[in-house]
C-alpha cells in the first residue's frame, strides 16, 4: 500500500523551497486577482477611467489567466507538502470552494458583461459579486493557517 510521506516532499526538505513557493502563490494571486479587480472597478465606474470595461478585459485577459495558471500551479505543489492537513481544513475547503466559483464566474457572467460594454445595475452587481468571490478567496488564504 502507498502512503504518503510529507518527509519525502521537497518543499519540505529545504529550507527555502516552500516560502519561494508561497511567495510565487501570493504574487501570482495577487496578479491574477489585480488584473479581475482593474476590471471590476471599471465596472462599478470607478478607477481607469480613460479606458472601458471591455478594452480592460481584453488587454488583461492573458495576464489573468498567467496569474490564475500560476496561483493554481504553486498551490498545487503548497498542497502536495500536507495534503492531510491542507484536506481537513476549514479555510481550505472554504478557499477551494471559492476558487472554483470564482474561476466559473469570471469566465462565464463576469466575461459577458464586461466584454458587452454595458453599464449599469446588471454590470454593478457582477461587479460586487466579483470582489466579494476573490476578496473571500485572499481571506480564507490567510486563515488556513490558523486552523
Amino acid at each position: 500500500m502507498l502512503v504518503y510521506d510529507p518527509a519525502t516532499n521537497p518543499l519540505n526538505n529545504n529550507e527555502w523551497a516552500f516560502p519561494l513557493t508561497e511567495c510565487i502563490h501570493i504574487a501570482a494571486m495577487a496578479f491574477s486577482i489585480g488584473t479581475i479587480a482593474l476590471v471590476d472597478l471599471r465596472l462599478l465606474g470607478l478607477g481607469l477611467t480613460k479606458q472601458t470595461a471591455a478594452q480592460l478585459a481584453r488587454s488583461t485577459e492573458i495576464w489573468t489567466l498567467a496569474g490564475l495558471v500560476g496561483v493554481i500551479t504553486s498551490g498545487l505543489l503548497i498542497f502536495s507538502s500536507d495534503p492531510v492537513h491542507y484536506l481537513h481544513n476549514g479555510p481550505f475547503q472554504f478557499k477551494m470552494g471559492m476558487l472554483l466559483a470564482g474561476i466559473v464566474f469570471h469566465y462565464t457572467g463576469h466575461r459577458q458583461v464586461a466584454l458587452s460594454g454595458r453599464r449599469g445595475a446588471r454590470a454593478w452587481l457582477i461587479a460586487c459579486v466579483s470582489l466579494l468571490l476573490w476578496l473571500s478567496l485572499v481571506f480564507a488564504g490567510i486563515f488556513i493557517a490558523f486552523v
